[in-house]
């Protein structure tokens, strides 16, 4: 197959809505290298995918010590120096202001110079990655993602509307990971009776799985990374009022 490079520095939320891309691409007869936060490989999201060949770690310009322009300039000469052995190259920042309007979705589209007709996304979840989930247990459980370590602004304390909303049931509270592949937590919550999630990579991975979310708390109007398809999403909670 062709080789393709993409530099791409977001989260691992993102890098879902990225998986139509990816895929266009593979079935174009490209493997892609991509250039991602150590997040990304740490968590082994993309450990089953297809579509990939290799992870290459970069800063995030966000954290960087540096501070984000001189650490985006950095990513993108390493970009540039590697492009040569590739037959295919492209970067997404999310952040040209010509497609700030955009669904991220499309806005990665417009920057990698893709023309994206199936915009499904994915998640990839090995057979050990289900097993683990099965293993977990057997009962009927609440899946629940309310507190976003990396986005604060994203957190609420959901417990009254689930006491007022959802049967009393077992609460799984994924507050610290609690496998070391995230992808067995996506299948540990397509596995739950009910979802009650903040804007978040879970969000992005029920979207995926095509599961009925409950619940989705934004702390931001930020519609361009609400799914684009809402229907199996029951309620919207956006700035600390409801919308849906």
């Amino acid at each position: 197959m062709k080789k393709a490079l993409i530099l791409y520095w977001h989260g691992l939320g993102d890098v879902i809505m990225l998986t139509p891309h990816l895929r266009h691409l593979y079935n174009k007869g490209y493997k892609v290298d991509l250039m991602c936060r150590s997040a990304v490989k740490v968590s082994k999201l993309l450990d089953a995918c297809p579509y990939v060949d290799r992870l290459i770690e970069v800063t995030n310009p966000w954290r960087s010590k540096m501070g984000f322009t001189p650490q985006a300039a950095m990513n993108i000469e390493r970009f540039n120096n590697l492009c040569g052995g590739y037959d295919w190259a492209g970067m997404s920042s999310h952040n040209v202001k010509e497609y700030r309007a955009y669904h991220k979705i499309d806005m990665t589209s417009a920057e990698l110079g893709l023309e994206i007709k199936d915009k499904k996304l994915e998640v990839f979840i090995s057979k050990e990655a289900e097993q683990q989930a099965l293993d977990y247990g057997d009962e009927e459980f609440i899946f629940c993602h309310a507190d976003v370590e990396n986005h604060p602004y994203n957190s609420w304390d959901a417990a009254q509307w689930m006491a007022e909303n959802l049967p009393t049931t077992k609460i799984v509270d994924r507050i610290s990971p609690i496998f070391d592949d995230i992808n067995a937590e996506f299948a540990l919550a397509r596995r739950a009776k009910y979802r009650v999630l903040s804007d978040s990579v879970f969000a992005h991975a029920c979207n995926a799985m095509g599961v009925v979310v409950d619940v989705i708390n934004y702390g931001r109007s930020d519609r361009k990374v609400w799914p684009l398809d809402q229907s199996k999403v029951l309620h919207i909670r956006e700035e600390g009022k409801w919308v849906k």
